[in-house]
C-alpha cells in the first residue's frame, strides 16, 4: 500500500522561486537549518507479535527552505533506510500556506515478527542538511522462541547423559518444563535455559519441553533418544570374484542398533578337512563391506560367514555359504625324471612320476617338456608337449657330440607348474647340429643346404629391388609436366613433389564432371582425396538429406587415419545446391583453430550409374556431437554427471570457436549443440559450417517454399528478413548456451516451430534453466 497525495506547485503559494519577483534564492544558513526538527512523537512502542506496528513523524519546514525536488520524509531501521515492501505501508501528507509546509508521514508495519525490532528514526534531506528525528524504540512481545531444542542422541546403556532446552522472550522470564515419554519430569519449573541430567536409560525414550511466559506456551519438538545395543547380523554374503588361492566376498550390513559398524569378521573353514588349520579368522574395517580371502588352497571348497561389530560388541554370525577356489597351478614337478639314449631309433626317451595326487592343484592337462641341446656349434632350446596321461615321451636327436639337458613340468588350466631339476646326457656322434626332428642328415649335406637357402634368398631380394626402382622410376614419369620436367633440361625452372598417388589431370576431369566453377575447381584441387585412399564402415548418422560413415583414410607417409565421412543424396539435391555443398568445404580448408573443425579433404566417388558424388572428410570425433553428449549425461539408464565447470568450459570453447570465424569474416548460421563436436579430451569444436542444413533435418522448420531453417536458433530479425550478420550468430550462440546449461533440452519447450516468430516478436524470450545459478 503506498498513497502519495499529488503535491500542488509550491510556486503559487509563496514557494522559491516566487514568480512575481524572479529574486535569486539565497542558501539557506547553518543556523535556520538547526531550528528545523521534527515534532515530538512516541518514544517506545510494545506491541504483541504479529500485530500491526503504526507510527507517524511530522515537521514543519519553511517554504523558501524548499525545492521541487525535495523528496518525502524517508524510514530508517538500525542505521539503514527501509524501502517499500509487502509488509510496509506509508502514506505521506502535505499542508502549505505561503509562509511554511507542514509534512507528515505515517508508516505501518503489517504482522510485526520479532526480526522487526529495533530503533527507527525518520530523516528528511533540506538543502543538502539531513534532519533527523528522536529514535522510536520498538519491541516486540510474544510466545517463547527456541533457540535450543532437545537433540536426537544415541547413548549407552544406563549411562548419564545431559540435554539442554532454551527460549526466549519478550516478555521475559521463560519457564521451562520438561517431558519424558509425553510425562512432565519437573514439578517446578526451570528458568531458560535449562539442562536435563538423565542418569541413564535402558529402552527408547522421547524427550522435549514446553516454554512458557505471561503470553503463552511453546512445545518444543520431541527429541528421541536411543539406546546403543549389539548389531544384527550380516545378511546376503556373496561371492563376486574367486581365483585358485582366494576368494572375494561381500555382505549387506545388518541394523547397527544406533552405533556405527567399525569392523568385520570373516570365518572360514574347510567344507572337507584336509589340513590341520580347520578355521581362518580375518577381521577388516568398514566400510566398504567386502574382504578379499586369501592364502586358500586350490580348487577347495570352504564354507564361509560373516559377523561385525560397533562400539557395544559383535554381532550373530551370518548363515554359511559354501564357495570353491579355481584351478592352481601345480606346486611340485614330477618326481625321478630319467633320460636315456636309444641308438637304435637316434632318440632320447625321458620318463618321470606323476606330481603326488594334492600338489596338482587341478586336474592334469598333460606335460611340458623343455630340453637344450649344447656343443662346440652352439646352443638350441626345444620344447614339446606329452599327454596327461602319459610317463614317458620319445624324443628326436637334435645334435651329435652334445649335452642334451631335459626338464619337465605338470599343466592344469591354473597354467605350469614348476619345472623338474635338469637331467643332461651326452650324445656321442660327429658333432653337427642339424635341424631335423626325427631323422637328421648326413654331415656333409648341411652345409650345401645352408648355401642354397642363402642364394635363393639373395635371389629374391634383387628382384625385389629391381620392381622397386621401376615403380619409382615409372612415377616420377607421371608427376611431370611437359618439358620443365624432363630429365634432359639440365635446368629445371619447377620443382614440384606430388601429393597424392594419382593422375592430377583425372581431379580436373572428375570435379569438372560435377558441373562446378572454374573457381571452385582451382580451390579443391588440393583437398581432393584418391578415393582408393578411403574405405568407408559403419554409418554413424543418417538423414533426410544424408549420411555420416566412418571411414579409414591412408596416409602416404603414416598409418591409417580415422575418419568421418559426410555424403549427400544427390536425388534431393540440385547441381546449385551440389556446388554450395564443396563451396563450403573449400571454406573450411583454410580453419586452423583449436576449437574449429578442420577439412581433411574431399572425395569423388563414382556411383553405379557413374554419377560423381562428392564426400567430405572430417576428423572422428570419439563423443559425437555435444547434444547427443549432453543428453546421454541426463537420460540414460546410468546418467553421467556433468559439472558445472565442464560445462561452462563448453561455453568458453564455443565462444573461442566462433571468435574465429566471425574475425575471419565468415558466418556460420547454424550455430548449436547438435554442430557442435566432442574431441577425445572433451574440447567443443564448432562444425558443420552450413553443411548440417542439409544432412539433418530434425530442428528445421520450412515456410512455404522458403528453404528449412533452424527457426529456434534463429534472431528474430533474421526470421523476419532473412538477413544474417555476426550478431545473428551471438543470438544462436545464446540458445546454445542454454541448451548447455538445461543439458540437451530442447529451446522454447512447448512452442512449436511455426509458433517462433510470434512468440519472439510478443517479447518472450527463453526461460532460466531449472537450477541454473545465479552467476552463470
Amino acid at each position: 500500500l503506498l498513497a502519495e497525495p499529488h503535491r500542488p506547485e509550491r510556486s503559487a503559494v509563496g514557494r522559491w522561486p516566487y514568480p512575481s519577483t524572479q529574486q535569486p534564492r539565497e542558501e539557506p544558513s547553518a543556523s535556520s537549518l538547526r531550528q528545523i526538527k521534527f515534532n515530538p512523537t512516541v518514544r517506545h512502542i510494545v506491541i504483541n507479535e504479529h500485530k500491526d506496528i503504526t507510527f507517524n513523524c511530522s515537521i514543519k519546514v519553511p517554504q523558501l527552505l524548499l525545492r521541487p525536488d525535495t523528496p518525502s520524509i524517508s524510514l530508517w531501521k538500525d542505521g539503514k533506510e527501509l524501502h517499500m515492501l509487502d509488509r510496509i505501508a506509508t502514506s505521506h501528507f502535505e499542508i502549505s500556506d505561503e509562509e511554511e509546509v507542514a509534512m507528515t508521514s505515517t508508516f505501518s508495519i503489517l504482522a510485526a515478527q520479532r526480526s522487526d525490532n529495533g530503533s527507527y528514526v525518520c530523516k528528511l534531506n533540506i538543502s543538502g542538511t539531513e534532519v533527523v528525528s528522536d529514535p522510536i524504540s520498538v519491541q516486540l512481545e510474544g510466545l517463547p522462541h527456541f533457540i535450543r531444542q532437545p537433540e536426537k542422541l544415541n547413548v549407552t546403556r544406563n549411562s548419564p547423559f545431559n540435554l539442554t532446552c532454551q527460549a526466549v522472550g519478550p516478555p521475559e522470564p521463560v519457564e521451562i518444563y520438561w517431558f519424558r515419554n509425553n510425562v512432565r519430569v519437573n514439578d517446578k519449573p526451570h528458568i531458560s535455559p535449562s539442562v536435563l541430567t538423565v542418569p541413564g536409560l535402558n529402552e527408547t525414550a522421547l524427550f522435549s519441553c514446553e516454554a512458557h511466559n505471561s503470553k503463552g506456551l511453546t512445545a518444543s519438538n520431541p527429541g528421541q533418544v536411543n539406546v546403543k545395543g549389539i548389531p544384527s547380523a550380516p545378511a546376503g554374503v556373496r561371492v563376486l570374484n574367486r581365483t585358485a588361492h582366494g576368494i572375494v566376498v561381500s555382505w549387506v550390513p545388518g541394523f547397527d542398533a544406533f552405533s556405527a559398524l567399525n569392523s568385520c569378521s570373516v570365518q572360514v573353514e574347510e567344507a572337507v578337512p584336509r589340513s590341520n588349520v580347520s578355521l581362518l579368522l580375518f577381521e577388516t574395517s568398514v566400510p566398504p563391506h567386502v574382504y578379499r580371502i586369501q592364502q586358500l588352497e586350490p580348487m577347495a571348497a570352504y564354507n564361509i560367514r560373516v559377523s561385525c561389530r560397533n562400539e557395544v560388541g559383535w554381532s550373530a554370525f551370518s548363515p554359511w555359504i559354501t564357495a570353491s577356489t579355481t584351478e592352481g597351478a601345480p606346486t611340485t614337478p614330477p618326481l625321478n625324471v630319467t633320460v636315456s639314449f636309444n641308438e637304435s631309433s637316434s632318440s632320447l626317451e625321458i620318463r618321470w612320476v606323476k606330481p603326488p595326487l594334492g600338489r596338482i592343484h587341478g586336474e592334469l592337462q598333460g606335460y611340458h617338456i623343455w630340453y637344450r641341446w649344447q656343443n662346440s656349434k652352439g646352443l638350441q632350446n626345444v620344447s614339446a608337449e606329452a599327454r596327461r596321461n602319459a610317463s614317458v615321451a620319445v624324443l628326436p636327436v637334435v645334435a651329435t657330440n652334445a649335452t642334451c639337458s631335459v626338464r619337465v613340468a605338470a599343466v592344469t588350466k591354473g597354467g605350469v607348474g614348476p619345472f623338474s631339476s635338469p637331467v643332461e646326457v651326452f650324445i656321442p656322434g660327429s658333432g653337427l647340429i642339424t635341424s631335423a626332428p626325427s631323422s637328421p642328415p648326413a654331415a656333409g649335406n648341411a652345409d650345401s643346404f645352408i648355401v642354397a637357402l642363402g642364394f635363393i634368398c639373395g635371389t629374391i631380394a634383387v628382384g625385389l629391388m629391381l620392381c622397386l626402382s621401376v615403380v619409382i622410376q615409372k612415377r616420377c614419369v607421371e608427376t611431370k609436366y611437359g618439358n620443365a620436367f624432363s630429365r634432359n633440361n639440365s635446368e629445371l625452372v619447377v620443382k614440384y613433389t606430388a601429393k597424392k598417388s594419382y593422375c592430377r589431370r583425372a581431379v580436373e576431369l572428375m570435379l569438372g564432371s560435377l558441373g562446378v566453377s572454374s573457381e571452385l575447381q582451382q580451390k579443391l584441387q588440393d583437398v581432393v582425396v584418391d578415393r582408393n585412399a578411403l574405405s568407408l564402415g559403419k554409418v554413424l548418422g543418417e538423414g533426410e538429406f544424408g549420411s555420416v560413415m566412418e571411414g579409414r583414410l591412408s596416409q602416404p607417409e603414416g598409418t591409417p587415419q580415422k575418419v568421418a565421412v559426410k555424403t549427400m543424396k544427390l536425388d534431393n539435391f540440385s547441381q546449385r545446391e551440389i556446388e554450395e555443398f564443396l563451396s563450403e568445404a573449400a571454406c573450411m580448408k583454410d580453419f586452423d583453430h583449436p576449437n574449429v573443425i578442420k577439412l581433411l579433404g574431399v572425395c569423388i566417388e563414382l556411383s553405379s550409374q557413374q554419377v560423381p558424388k562428392p564426400m567430405v572428410i572430417l576428423p572422428f570425433m570419439k563423443y559425437g556431437d555435444l547434444h547427443s553428449f549432453l543428453l546421454r549425461s541426463r537420460l540414460e539408464m546410468a546418467p553421467q554427471f556433468v559439472p558445472l565447470q565442464t560445462l561452462v568450459k563448453f561455453m568458453v570453447d564455443i565462444a573461442l570457436g566462433m571468435e574465429y570465424l566471425s574475425g575471419r569474416h565468415f558466418l556460420h548460421r547454424d550455430l548449436a549443440a547438435r554442430n557442435c563436436m566432442l574431441r577425445d579430451d572433451m574440447t567443443v569444436c564448432v562444425a558443420d559450417f552450413g553443411l548440417s542444413k542439409k544432412i539433418y533435418s530434425g530442428d528445421y522448420y520450412r515456410q512455404g517454399r522458403i528453404a528449412k531453417m533452424p527457426v529456434k536458433w534463429i534472431a528474430i530479425e533474421s526470421l523476419a528478413d532473412r538477413v544474417y550478420t555476426t550478431k545473428s550468430d551471438v543470438w544462436a550462440f545464446g540458445v546454445t548456451m542454454w541448451e548447455i546449461a538445461t543439458r540437451g533440452m530442447t529451446p522454447y519447450p512447448g512452442v512449436q516451430n511455426h509458433e517462433i516468430y510470434e512468440y519472439l516478436f510478443h517479447g518472450q524470450r527463453l526461460k532460466k534453466p531449472e537450477g541454473c545459478l545465479d552467476e552463470l
